[in-house]
């Protein structure tokens, strides 16, 4: 193409023909700002609500903890000997005083019958010593004995009762460890596993036979910060010691019991700046095992005549949380508006609801769902009231109530 083409001028049809099409455009720009209407307003959004209402609210401290075995005694030995029987079932439940192991007994009969037999002779020793007492007394004072030797006679009398007494010490001990040769469970509880078999020789305070682990009642164990710890003491004092406490399994909230706070620690631990607090749980069904993970409750007080909304409708901005509350028309027949109302908050209760402290009264409709382009002061047609269907949400925003639409039982594309 020669570089000076486009410097040459353009033919005149052509230029012609582009202020034709200009002027077209203009006119058709012109004709449809003419017919386009000015632009209106928003149409009311459709939202769910629900109305705000008074009830007794618990304060409560949530933390996790885990159960302890109210007893917990590892069953060792007291003598040594070969175990000849094992009669407990591993797993089972036993009574204080059931037999859990039977040591090989024949050298524990045979230790306490020697010890009798020399009590038994002591005895005889120390009657023939008194009779000698007796029988030297009177000459003493006619000189027919020397208190020389009647000092000997007494001085034998106090060793023999010496003797007598160390040989039956003895013999208690012996009968000690022949009562230990039969080893007995020290509480109720719940027997572990065998740890040692019969035919094993044990010594004294060695390795655990097994473990008995009291069942019921259970000790509910579980921590407190440092920073709420003052709190807890203070409702704990006020209430006479005591404070409810409601604990769940962490795999499984339905596995749950109810008890009372009745311990509290008397230490802060340094490591996690956390006190440990006690409860005490009723655990005849046995719904929880020692060392059970736990998901802890503690009821600190009841607040009377609270005020609730759904958690859903708090929502946040940079001046803090607020709500929507609904107003009233001009009219009845106008739709809803809105007013963004700055709240303050409590503790979220059962029942996905939360306590409202300020800014929120009993009776108040607040706007739970659809909020996200709601503006103050913008209007709104209530879908839903406190789970109550007002406007069918397939009809649009200017649709009938729900409950004047008659439903034939037909699916709608069935409906002609």
């Amino acid at each position: 193409m020669n570089a000076f083409a486009r410097f040459l001028p353009r033919p005149p049809s052509l230029v012609a023909g582009s202020t034709v099409l200009l002027a077209g455009m203009a006119a058709l720009l012109a004709g449809c700002s003419k017919s386009t209407p000015p632009a209106t307003g928003q149409p009311p959004s459709l939202v769910i609500a629900a109305t705000a209402i008074t009830k007794d609210a618990p304060r409560y401290l949530d933390t996790i903890g885990q159960t302890t075995a109210y007893e917990a005694v590892n069953i060792v030995s007291q003598v040594e000997g070969q175990i000849v029987e094992m009669p407990f079932t591993q797993g089972s439940l036993v009574k204080k005083g059931d037999i859990l192991a039977v040591i090989y007994q024949p050298p524990f009969v045979a230790a306490v019958d020697k010890v009798t037999g020399l009590v038994t002779s002591d005895e005889a020793n120390l009657a023939i010593a008194k009779l000698q007492v007796d029988r030297s007394e009177p000459l003493l004072p006619n000189n027919l004995i020397s208190k020389q030797q009647y000092d000997t006679y007494v001085a034998q009398v106090k060793a023999i009762e010496g003797q007598l007494a160390v040989d039956k010490a003895s013999l208690e001990l012996a009968k000690i460890d022949l009562s230990y040769a039969t080893i007995r469970a020290p509480v109720d509880g719940m027997v572990g596993t065998f740890r040692i078999n019969v035919g094993n020789v044990v010594k004294v305070n060695d390795a655990p036979l097994t473990t008995i682990q009291r069942m019921d009642p259970l000790y509910g164990d579980f921590v407190v910060a440092v920073t709420d710890f003052p709190v807890v003491k203070k409702y704990y004092t006020e209430n006479g010691g005591k404070l409810a406490v409601h604990i769940e399994s962490l795999s499984d909230a339905t596995q749950a019991k109810d008890g009372n706070l009745t311990i509290l620690g008397n230490a802060v631990a340094t490591s996690t700046g956390t006190v440990t607090v006690r409860c005490v749980l009723d655990n005849a069904d046995l719904l929880f095992w020692p060392n059970q993970p736990v998901r802890t409750r503690i009821l600190l007080t009841t607040l009377k005549d609270a005020v609730l909304v759904p958690k859903e409708a708090v929502q946040l901005n940079q001046q803090g949380k607020f709500v929507f509350v609904l107003h009233p028309g001009a009219k009845p027949t106008d739709p809803q508006t809105v007013e963004q109302q700055p709240v303050e908050t409590g503790q979220t209760q059962d029942g996905g609801l939360i306590v409202v402290t300020s800014g929120v009264k009993a009776g108040d409709q607040v706007v739970v769902r659809n909020s996200v382009f709601l503006q103050d002061k913008g209007q709104v047609l209530v879908a839903t009231l406190d789970g109550k269907v007002l406007i069918d949400p397939m009809a649009g925003a200017g649709g009938p109530p729900a409950a004047d639409k008659k439903d034939d039982g037909k699916p709608a594309a069935d409906k002609k």
